[in-house]
């Protein structure tokens, strides 16, 4: 995990570090709370305060989510000019701590290693798109890195309260601890007082202890005497046992003996068991060369069979291949005749739509014009008739007449 090297070596191994989890990326993945900050205080300059440590704050964040140059996804999430800037600064890092370790002079790498972090952070700040990318990346955090970002975030948190308090506020607190310093003052005046009568309490308590430790003595008298009484039944004791564990010795002397002449049939048996044993391992044995070399055996006739299969492959194979380049070359000739037989269906189907509306047209002036001759003989009758009907009228006039 890439770091700043020199904030790494003010802890030591023995340091109690805070528990890493969710909550603490979180405080560099919410622009709200870094707005919260500035927005509560009223003073320019506090508000530009703010906005360095929350800048410093962005930086380490970043330089801490920074991975191992050496995977591959690295290479192919970011681009050329990053990873190279990142594995520079990886380089950097391992160097200083090779200088470290074997205690030589890291001066010049110091100044490097600062450079090179500049260069990376304002490299990032310029290309967002990158820190985006740089985001996607997991990396391992060390604990010591942690401590360190929550030691930033605690300074920050005591530099915020101390900036957004005012005159009066800070006036309201000097009295509020006078007042508390008044009264502590008064209650070390009473521990006083009370430690006096604890004195008074611990010398009765003492004339008590004396008069208790009197008692005791005589008591320790009364124990010595009861102490020989018992050390005399002891001794009774002591003979009435001894009787007893000779004569319990003789018994075990006996259990031994008999245990003995077990332990010796059963060693017997145990040699038998282990001629038959190691009969049955040679046995096994050459059953196990057996098997192996009938192993070996098959094993040689799968390769040779794997190696005829494999010939039979590749020939096969050439074959596909040039089947394959004839079928693609049919397939394009028949594409090509696909195209043109859409064409001649097309230029079908064209000439028969007007094919159609050309006869359409002449149903439709053939039943024009049989309407037309329909209405012209209609016409022709009606004017036929009424000329009749007239003729007729005027013959009936003249015959009147």
């Amino acid at each position: 995990m890439s770091f700043l090297p020199m904030a790494t070596r003010a802890f030591s191994r023995d340091t109690v570090l805070p528990p890493i989890g969710k909550e603490r990326d979180e405080e560099f993945t919410q622009p709200d709370d870094d707005f919260s900050y500035s927005s509560k205080l009223t003073n320019i300059e506090a508000q530009r305060i703010m906005a360095v440590i929350q800048e410093i704050q962005k930086k380490v964040h970043m330089m801490n989510m920074l991975n191992d140059a050496a995977e591959k996804r690295t290479n192919s999430i970011l681009s050329a000019e990053t990873s190279a800037l990142v594995r520079e600064h990886l380089q950097l890092e391992s160097r200083f701590k090779q200088a470290t370790e074997q205690k030589t002079e890291t001066a010049e790498l110091v100044k490097q290693l600062k450079q090179s972090t500049r260069t990376l952070t304002r490299h990032f700040l310029q290309n967002p798109s990158a820190l985006s990318k740089l985001k996607y990346l997991k990396s391992t955090q060390t604990p010591v890195i942690a401590y360190f970002e929550h030691r930033l975030q605690e300074c920050k948190t005591l530099i915020f309260e101390k900036l957004k308090t005012t005159v009066e506020e800070e006036v309201a607190k000097q009295e509020h601890l006078a007042m508390i310093i008044a009264k502590e003052q008064k209650t070390t005046s009473e521990v006083n007082a009370l430690k006096e009568e604890l004195e008074k309490a611990k010398k009765e308590r003492m004339g008590e202890i004396n008069k208790k430790n009197e008692i005791i003595r005589k008591l320790k008298d009364e124990l010595r005497d009861i102490k020989h009484q018992a050390e005399d039944a002891t001794k009774k004791l002591e003979n009435r046992s001894k009787v007893k564990e000779e004569a319990e010795l003789e018994l075990f002397r006996q259990k031994e003996t008999d245990l003995s002449t077990e332990i010796d049939q059963l060693k017997k048996k145990l040699e038998e068991t282990v001629l038959f044993n190691r009969e049955e391992e040679a046995n096994a044995r050459k059953k196990k060369f057996k098997i192996e070399s009938e192993v070996e055996n098959w094993i040689h006739k799968y390769d040779q069979d794997m190696e005829e299969k494999q010939a039979e492959i590749d020939d096969l194979t050439v074959i596909y291949n040039e089947e394959k380049s004839h079928l693609d070359e049919l397939q394009s000739r028949f594409q090509d005749l696909q195209k043109e037989y859409d064409a001649v269906l097309e230029e079908r189907k064209k000439a028969e739509q007007i094919k159609k509306e050309k006869q359409m047209l002449i149903e439709k002036r053939n039943q024009a014009a049989t309407k037309i001759q329909a209405l012209w003989r209609g016409y022709k009758t009606r004017k036929d008739l009424k000329k009749a009907k007239n003729d007729k009228g005027k013959k009936d006039k003249k015959k009147k007449k």
